[in-house]
């Protein structure tokens, strides 16, 4: 081998180690705890306030070296899925991998201490080369902050109270209740409302419930808007436990949430009207509602 061509092996050794070094340098800056506080997929917005509520595992993330660990909570389990950066390129370029299958491709910086990231389905687009997530474009635009730091005021949230806020009437007439049956026992009621799923709306979308033969429940976020982002992380339910009829209303033990405020509380919702189609009811803040079976 000639001199030039040892000189150019040498030359290619030494950018390829310094290219991984860049990397892991870079990759050190996305380790830890974060919490997604705005996301925007395809147009949609998700409000700031229905994040925690709306999103798998709460939107909460941890990065442990090239993996992104995210953890149910309903039973607990981990998923995880494999993180490569590109620190060369302009913007710096992302890659989610799962089981050696590339999921979405992507572009990301730091502002300060809050992360962004623009990723889009790696079946459907190509990497995104800005950072915008505009309706029709496949792509999931989402910032990040790390747990654990002081929250600006004006990031903070109202302070939870043990008694639900005081709420205008709804706007909207109560809905009819002519020709219902008779008013049912609570035997009754349990009979009606097991093994059978529920989807209502409310402030964020819809909700499904399913109320289990068993006596356990649980809820999930229906949305269409979170398609990419429940592709890439772990998908849970809202909030599961047990459910009972006592007295002309419906009980939810909550055993596990994405809010942890409301693990171990129990919430009550008056039965008004159940039927082969509909559940209408009145939730703890007397707010009437009106649900869907779907099963």
């Amino acid at each position: 081998m000639n001199r030039l061509s040892v000189c150019c092996v040498a030359w290619g050794l030494f950018v390829s180690v310094s290219l991984a070094v860049a990397d892991d340098v870079e990759l050190k800056r996305f380790q830890g705890h974060w919490q997604v506080i705005e996301l925007v997929e395809d147009g949609k917005v998700v409000p700031p306030s229905a994040i925690e509520d709306w999103l798998p595992s709460g939107g909460k993330i941890e990065i442990v070296d090239n993996a992104i660990v995210t953890t149910s909570t309903d039973d607990g389990k981990k998923q995880v899925r494999i993180l490569d950066v590109d620190a060369t390129q302009y913007p710096k370029g992302i890659e989610i991998k799962s089981r050696d299958k590339s999921e979405v491709l992507g572009i990301y910086r730091f502002d300060n201490d809050r992360l962004l990231v623009c990723v889009a389905d790696s079946e459907e687009a190509t990497r995104p080369r800005e950072f915008s997530a505009k309706a029709g474009s496949k792509r999931m635009l989402l910032t990040l902050k790390p747990v654990g730091r002081k929250i600006a005021a004006d990031e903070r949230k109202p302070a939870k109270t043990d008694k639900p806020e005081a709420k205008e009437p709804a706007d909207h007439p109560e809905p009819s209740t002519a020709g219902s049956a008779k008013l049912l026992s609570d035997d009754e009621a349990t009979k009606l409302l097991s093994g059978t799923s529920w989807k209502y709306g409310d402030a964020h979308g819809a909700l499904v419930l399913t109320l289990g033969a068993d006596g356990n429940f649980s809820t999930t976020r229906e949305s269409t808007e979170m398609r990419l982002f429940k592709k890439v992380f772990v998908k849970a339910p809202v909030s599961s436990g047990t459910w009972s009829v006592q007295k002309g209303k419906l009980w939810f033990h909550l055993k596990a949430s994405v809010d942890p405020d409301r693990v171990n509380v129990k919430v009550p919702f008056t039965l008004r009207v159940i039927t082969d189609k509909d559940l209408i009811f009145v939730d703890y803040v007397g707010h009437v509602g009106q649900a869907v079976r779907v099963k």
